[in-house]
């Protein structure tokens, strides 16, 4: 078999690909063949492995540079066009896009939609590579570390996933035509330098076959992790974060108040205390005192675990606003432009240059070992990482390693702020493209963030953007990833009156959605404002955390998944969701739980009679089976 053509045998990636897949390179920003490959003196080598017994096959490329010429490399990929005749037509298959980072949309697409619409103005930091998005036209999509392709006539699945992420940025370009589907994968290399005598490898993709996506998710998941070297901690952290109740007003006052709460309230059995953003006078300044923490922000910590509580922290770590004293002192630690003046990619809080500090740059790394130690030794348990995606989203600029690409810059910061913090310390990645941190984050931010209302009527509500219905779709999508590669994070919950136009029904959604899926579980109301009545919905919560092993039921069948199902991780006692995130009453002709199965209400334990019709719209109905 030569370089250029990759050979299937499993049936339905036989079926997809034409039996095969190409392989070419970008130099210079052109792609080129293997037998162009060759002429210029670039040798590739395939390394497969299959186990034919469960339709797996993996592959990956290593290309070494025995020419003269340096060059500019921008990614290895593999092709498939499709061949008339040959292929499942396009109409009949349905695809699971993958998302970058935790706002970014994931869900299924169908023959005649079109792409996720994102924010033009986000876009850049949701995509990996956003001048390969396609919004307008239809059939043509993209999805980042992995891609899900189920036939609706055959009910047969297949899935493509990258199974290493530390060095490159995998993504996949799909279109769905009359005859079949035309699909690029590729390993990103950045336009990195690729000079003679180098060597590169790709990451290692993983192909699956089988009846069931969410089957092969899971394997997929569980193989990532291995091979990532993922994190794995038997405590699921319960806490309290400050940010979606006071956001960037929140004072040493207002932690203390909170503190004193639930040091007299043990009926809610927190961990954690975690001071979100705002505590800081500047990205960047994370040790100096800021206007509503004059001793620092570390001035409560011995309080709170004199109380039984560790504490938790909120740092951008890569962020550095130009008014800033870290910028004033090191401008040459910030990623920079071909002409050497540093890039301002962001405005902090809309109005503040902001630049991001390159991970490749030895001081850097040193200088974030450093903070994070002594983070450590002010008290802190826990960290929450944000903003990470900006490391990653800089195209353009020149980092210190010529040769690292974006996803190792990225990883390369993150590892040192990990020496830094310790083995034993609690770090959450957040924002963050979900790769890299694989093997360094114990847990990581899986929704785009909750906010106290539905969603924002001001404005078009763009896929990424952060309402209620797109951070339950995220979250339940991404309920593989749970316990294989990190601890899930589906962002805190908010149950209060005061400060929230979520409606009753809405709470209560958002309440469901969180003890079926389950993962960490963080409060993010004001407790001397939260009436009984809304608490116990947190009671409920806390009661059991992370009870049940949880999976959409319709994830092939929806944009943003109406049933939910979790099987409970110790009795297998079950617990079904029906959700309504639309705007008029959902009919319901069917119930997914087993008919004459004794069903209790979720949040009344009372024991229903019958089954629902109709469903009110921003509701759901959840019960438990016994």
């Amino acid at each position: 078999m030569g370089i250029g053509t990759l050979k299937f045998e499993t049936d339905l990636a036989g079926q997809l690909f034409n039996g095969e897949l190409s392989v070419e390179l970008q130099c210079n920003s052109c792609w080129i063949d293997a037998d162009e490959c060759s002429r210029r003196g670039l040798n590739l080598e395939l390394v497969e492995e299959r186990k034919n017994a469960d339709c797996f096959h993996s592959i990956r490329v290593t290309v070494s540079h025995r020419g003269n010429e340096t060059f500019r490399l921008g990614g290895i990929r593999f092709v498939s066009t499709p061949e008339a005749g040959k292929q499942t037509s396009g109409r009949s298959l349905r695809l699971y896009l993958e998302g970058w980072s935790m706002p970014s949309p994931c869900g299924m697409r169908r023959y005649g939609d079109y792409d996720f619409q994102y924010n033009p103005e986000y876009l850049p930091v949701a995509v990996a590579e956003p001048a390969e998005y396609d919004g307008i036209h239809p059939n043509h999509f993209r999805a980042e570390h992995a891609l899900g392709i189920q036939d609706d006539h055959t009910g047969r699945c297949a899935l493509i996933g990258f199974l290493t992420t530390a060095d490159q940025y995998g993504r996949f370009q799909a279109e769905l035509r009359e005859d079949g589907l035309r699909l690029n994968v590729t390993a990103g290399f950045d336009d990195r330098l690729f000079e003679p005598g180098d060597s590169v490898r790709s990451e290692e993709i993983a192909f699956f076959a089988g009846d069931n996506i969410e089957k092969l998710l899971t394997r997929y998941a569980a193989l990532w992790g291995e091979r990532m070297n993922a994190r794995h901690t038997d405590e699921v952290p319960t806490g309290w974060c400050s940010w979606y109740y006071y956001f960037s007003n929140v004072t040493e006052k207002d932690i203390l108040e909170n503190l004193e709460f639930l040091a007299e309230h043990r009926e809610l059995p927190l961990k954690y205390l975690q001071l979100d953003d705002g505590y800081q006078p500047a990205c960047g300044d994370w040790l100096l005192p800021g206007a509503g923490f004059p001793g620092g922000p570390g001035s409560w910590t011995q309080e709170a675990r004199r109380k039984g509580f560790l504490p938790a922290l909120w740092v951008a770590p890569f962020l550095v606003e130009q008014k800033s004293e870290l910028f004033r002192r090191h401008p040459e630690w910030c990623i920079r432009n071909a002409e050497g003046d540093v890039l301002f990619p962001m405005r902090w809080r809309g109005n503040s240059p902001t630049a991001i500090l390159d991970g490749t740059n030895p001081e850097v790394q040193r200088y974030f070992r450093k903070l994070f130690a002594e983070l450590r030794r002010l008290g802190f348990a826990y960290v929450k990482l944000d903003f990470l995606v900006y490391a990653s989203a800089v195209r353009d600029g020149m980092l210190h390693d010529r040769k690292a690409t974006r996803a190792q810059a990225f990883r390369r910061g993150l590892e040192a702020i990990r020496e830094g913090f310790g083995d034993d310390g609690f770090l959450l990645g957040c924002t963050a493209p979900f790769g890299p941190c694989v093997g360094v984050v114990d847990g990581e931010r899986i929704a785009t963030d909750i906010t106290p209302y539905w969603s924002d009527e001001t404005r078009h509500n763009f896929d990424e953007a952060p309402t209620l219905p797109n951070v339950c779709r995220n979250g339940i999508l991404h309920a593989y990833m749970h316990r294989k590669l990190y601890l899930n994070d589906p962002d805190t919950h908010i149950a209060r009156t005061d400060n929230n136009r979520l409606t009753e029904d809405e709470v209560k959604l958002w309440t469901a959605a969180l003890k079926i899926n389950g993962g960490m579980l963080l409060l993010s109301d004001r407790f001397q404002s939260l009436t009984p009545e809304r608490r116990a919905y947190s009671e409920l919560l806390l009661a059991e955390p992370d009870a049940y092993v949880a999976e959409p039921l319709d994830r092939m069948e929806r944009t943003v998944p109406a049933l939910w199902h979790g099987v409970h991780r110790k009795n297998g006692s079950e617990i079904f969701g029906i959700f309504n995130f639309e705007d008029v009453p959902l009919q319901l002709s069917s119930v997914p739980w087993p008919e004459g199965a004794e069903v209790r209400d979720l949040f009344t334990g009372k024991t229903l009679s019958g089954s629902p019709k109709e469903l009110a719209p921003h509701s759901c109905i959840a019960v438990t089976l016994s």
